[in-house]
């Protein structure tokens, strides 16, 4: 077996160069999320190139794609890494999603060439708008992930960990609509949206105490007036909400929804909230998955952690609710955890040895995992098991 993964090894280093100045592509050219146009382009022709048949758009989510491998179209089996390569409003690629689509395609090249006889196809997937409109959740809802045993990507991070331990999570976009009058002259006339408003985030921050310590929610106002001597008709609040299963998701929501109403109501003003981004789901791990992955990790030369607790949100959440995904966080930072993603600093790291380093172990990760799960069925049946009794599938 050992010799085996030695010629997985040896396709990595081959498909190494190419993958490179893939990754240094994308994070020369950012794109945000939804405008993903030149760098879907560029990865579907490279793939193409590599002998993959692309299918783009895919599962109905523009700048998407799937590859596949032309040599394996008949097996019947089917895996899936992802890659991720939307940008960030002003700092790039500082999510550095640019190095795990790296990651992810040298992995696919690689396993597929080397186990071009094995059971089961890794196909390649382009997921884009993770940071926002989330990709995923289109292509999931869509069917784009069915038929399959499970998806895969590494993510870059400043931190070697087992999971990305994210919390489900949705959005609430909250209008209050008032009566506009002179704050001086005549508010007796007026209705105040900005009062209504500041009754629900008070309301809100007493709920804090009260609800299950995983949920979390944070907004700020959109639009808060026109200027202070006019009684305010018009205020938005943007918010976002969090938790650490959708069941918890839901009740912190159903909590918001109260408050909102119950403001308006007290101020005589009118409420409606619109949800403007799709809701994403927790990613979901155990002990066993965290075992299996610190092996992984140990067989690649890296030490890793298991997550305290979840933080952040991320679409790969909506393809766990379907199938197991495995979702490694790898250490570009040479172990400075001061540099966290979505800072320059980040960004800054993404050309460097170090990054390119993490992108080749994030391949190996990738390759291990299908290696394992093939090798080891019983492993993977546990998976499985354990996946579908916490989605209740």
């Amino acid at each position: 077996m050992k010799q085996t993964f030695e010629l997985v090894e040896q396709k990595i280093d081959v498909h190494f160069d190419k993958c490179r100045e893939a990754a240094d592509y994308l994070t020369d050219h950012p794109e945000i999320g939804g405008e993903e146009k030149g760098s879907c382009a560029y990865l579907v022709s490279f793939l193409r190139n590599q002998g993959y048949e692309v299918q783009t758009p895919y599962a109905g989510m523009p700048h998407s794609f799937l590859a596949v491998p032309e040599a394996k179209k008949q097996v019947t089996r089917r895996a899936v890494f992802l890659c991720e390569y939307d940008a960030l409003p002003e700092v790039g690629h500082a999510c550095g999603h640019s190095v795990s689509c790296g990651a992810s395609i040298l992995a696919g090249l690689a396993i597929n060439e080397a186990f071009s006889d094995r059971s089961v196809r890794i196909d390649i997937m382009g997921t884009p708008a993770e940071e926002n409109l989330g990709g995923k959740v289109v292509i999931a809802e869509n069917g784009g992930f069915d038929g399959y045993a499970y998806a895969a990507m590494a993510h870059m991070n400043n931190e070697d960990c087992t999971c990305f331990r994210v919390l489900a999570s949705n959005d609430r976009y909250i209008t209050f609509r008032g009566k506009a009058s002179h704050a001086s002259a005549a508010p007796e006339i007026g209705l105040n949206a900005l009062n209504a408003a500041r009754l629900f985030m008070d309301a809100m921050d007493m709920w804090r105490q009260h609800i299950p310590r995983d949920c979390q929610f944070h907004g700020i106002v959109a639009e808060g007036g026109e200027a202070p001597n006019i009684v305010p008709d018009k205020v938005v609040l943007d918010y976002y909400f969090r938790a650490a299963t959708m069941e918890n998701l839901a009740l912190v929501n159903e909590k918001a929804r109260i408050c909102a109403e119950g403001a308006a109501h007290a101020t005589d003003t009118v409420v409606t909230m619109e949800q403007r981004y799709p809701d994403y789901g927790e990613i979901f791990s155990n002990e066993y998955r965290d075992m299996f992955m610190r092996r992984i990790f140990e067989k690649t030369g890296r030490r890793s952690a298991v997550p305290k607790e979840p933080k952040g949100s991320s679409d790969g959440g909506n393809v766990d609710m379907r199938i197991p995904i495995f979702h490694p966080m790898v250490d570009i930072t040479n172990g400075r955890k001061e540099i966290p993603l979505h800072d320059r600093a980040f960004a800054a790291l993404l050309k460097t040895a170090e990054a390119y380093r993490g992108m080749k172990d994030g391949a190996r990760i990738l390759c291990r995992i299908a290696d394992e799960l093939e090798m080891n069925p019983e492993v993977e049946a546990q998976i499985q098991k354990d996946h579908k009794a916490y989605r209740n599938l």
